[in-house]
């Protein structure tokens, strides 16, 4: 409910404005009174005023100087201008103070309301529209933390992000850190009693060793983090004053200490902590120096390989990653497993990006591991697992969709070398997409034949498109779109063309009148019928008989 203040140094027509009127009505709870602008400012400085109703000219401060104040200390309050002048000034004066009525006295009661509960509407729905505002920034807020979880956990994998694009998120999750900035990755295991507990009371714990990182390294570095695909907690430490340990160097704090140090000091009074405040057991894994973001997976990936080596089954370490990572022989097929994953393309149907997917693993095994039996074989594996995956999910066999030759793998002839993959791969991605794009256009067809059925049945009956969609159990537009792609026509023109023909067909019948015809297809206005078969034909209901009887 809202409040209004009316001034004028008139006080009958203040009065008169204040007491007499139903305000109530129209959603003003309260009325208050006003015989000058100073009075008015002290008024305002003590409620909260939503609609002022002010005359022009008062002695002292007028109207217009009144609508500046309003307008520099209380901007959402919506303002009225009263005047007995019809001069243009005045209106251009008020225009340009963002007035949000202009009226000329006298006004009569019922155009004082009118206005005065359009504002009242357009203050409800600003009420409305910040509240929801509000509310989305208040969600936005309370789930920050996953969402930039989210985001450290696509990095990881890998996840390919332009850097405008990620510059933006990084920017709107609120996170600190920019391209080019040096970090250091830290994974934390939980361990024994913490693998005991339930979904819930782990979560707990998670959270609570998350903050004890972000308390501990807070002074001097900055946390980032999100727990990854294999359970553990993944910190991305940066510097808070931009100081790293470039690949082993010497830089220092204020105390003399390595950054390097200085992390992994805090990384063990972090066990410390878990041990003593909540009774368990991590590991903690401290890797290299890496520039964000295109170091992120890289130096993820060691990170797990030293954990695998050097902490394994055992609890309660803490380890730094060593170069010894750089010099592996071999490695996997990294674009194999960068989300998004082979076999979620092709679930989603996009075709496009499924293609891309496959030529950039082809490459990278083409470039790197074209003479590695293993690697080809990984592939192979890993397609014909998506392929099949792919099949079974639409409820076919895979030999059903790429046909039992390519299906058949007894001998594993498609992997035998990376030339014969690659045929076998891309043959077979090939019989997939036109087996379900077959598919797709099948169900289209099956589609418009409903709906013509539908017309054919009920043309003289409802054949919106709304009932057409009613009777699809789909939404309007995209009955329309399904039936414009297959036919290449509109569903009013099908449902005209029908008619027409129709109306064609009962005209020859002499015995029926013009609005008789009208009538029977649907249209309860003749004149609107005549009209429609005219702008079809060319030619009037009427003429159109005349040239039946005439035989031309």
């Amino acid at each position: 409910m809202f409040q209004l203040l009316i001034v004028d140094d008139e006080a009958g027509v203040v009065d008169s404005l204040a007491d007499t009127l139903p305000w109530a009505d129209i959603g003003i709870t309260a009325v208050f009174k006003a015989y000058s602008a100073p009075e008015a400012l002290d008024i305002m400085r003590m409620n909260s005023i939503d609609i002022l109703m002010t005359d022009i000219r008062m002695p002292g401060m007028n109207g217009l100087e009144l609508l500046a104040h309003v307008r520099r200390d209380w901007k959402r309050m919506k303002c009225i201008l009263l005047s007995g002048h019809a001069e243009f000034a005045y209106a251009q004066q008020a225009i340009r103070h963002e007035a949000h009525e202009y009226l000329l006295k006298p006004i009569s009661d019922e155009d004082v309301l009118a206005k005065v509960a359009g504002l009242v509407d357009a203050l409800r729905r600003e009420t409305d529209e910040r509240m929801t505002y509000q509310r989305v920034v208040k969600a936005f807020q309370e789930h920050l933390p996953k969402l930039r979880g989210e985001l450290l956990g696509d990095l990881l994998q890998g996840t390919v992000v332009s850097p405008q694009r990620l510059a933006q998120k990084l920017e709107s999750l609120k996170v600190e850190i920019k391209e080019g900035e040096r970090f250091a990755l830290m994974l934390v295991r939980l361990e024994e009693r913490f693998a005991e507990l339930d979904f819930y009371s782990l979560s707990l714990m998670e959270y609570a060793v998350a903050n004890m990182a972000e308390e501990l390294f807070e002074d001097e570095f900055r946390l980032w983090s999100c727990k990854d695909i294999h359970g553990y907690l993944a910190f991305l430490v940066t510097a808070a004053d931009g100081r790293s340990d470039d690949d082993g160097g010497a830089e220092t704090d204020r105390g003399g200490e390595s950054t390097e140090s200085r992390i992994r000091f805090l990384a063990s009074q972090l066990q410390l902590n878990v041990n003593r405040y909540l009774k368990g057991s991590v590991s903690v894994l401290i890797g290299r120096w890496g520039t964000f973001p295109q170091d992120v997976k890289p130096l993820y990936e060691d990170c797990l390989l030293s954990l695998r080596r050097s902490i394994g089954n055992q609890s309660g370490l803490l380890v730094y990653v060593s170069e010894e990572t750089e010099r592996m022989p071999v490695h996997s097929l990294q674009r194999l497993y960068e989300p998004p994953l082979l076999v979620h393309l092709l679930e989603s149907g996009d075709w496009e990006r499924t293609q891309d997917k496959l030529e950039g693993i082809w490459d990278e095994l083409n470039e790197k591991w074209a003479e590695s039996q293993e690697h080809v074989m990984e592939l192979f594996f890993s397609v014909y697992a998506s392929y099949s995956s792919f099949a079974h999910k639409n409820g076919r066999q895979l030999a059903d969709m790429i046909g039992p030759l390519l299906a058949d793998v007894t001998g594993l002839t498609p992997c035998r070398s990376a030339a014969s993959l690659r045929q076998w791969m891309f043959q077979s991605f090939a019989l997939l997409q036109q087996c379900m794009e077959n598919e797709t256009r099948n169900d289209r067809e099956s589609a418009v034949r409903r709906i013509q059925s539908f017309v054919q049945q009920h043309l003289v009956e409802d054949v919106s498109l709304q009932a057409i969609a009613d009777h699809m159990y789909m939404h309007p537009v995209h009955v329309s779109r399904i039936y414009k792609l297959e036919t290449g026509e509109n569903i009013s023109d099908y449902v005209l063309r029908l008619k027409m023909e129709l109306a064609a067909s009962l005209l020859a019948d002499p015995s029926l009148k013009n609005y008789e015809v009208s009538l029977k297809l649907g249209y309860q206005n003749p004149n609107y019928f005549i009209k429609v078969f005219k702008k079809y034909y060319s030619v009037t209901p009427q003429e159109y008989r005349l040239k039946l009887e005439s035989g031309s």
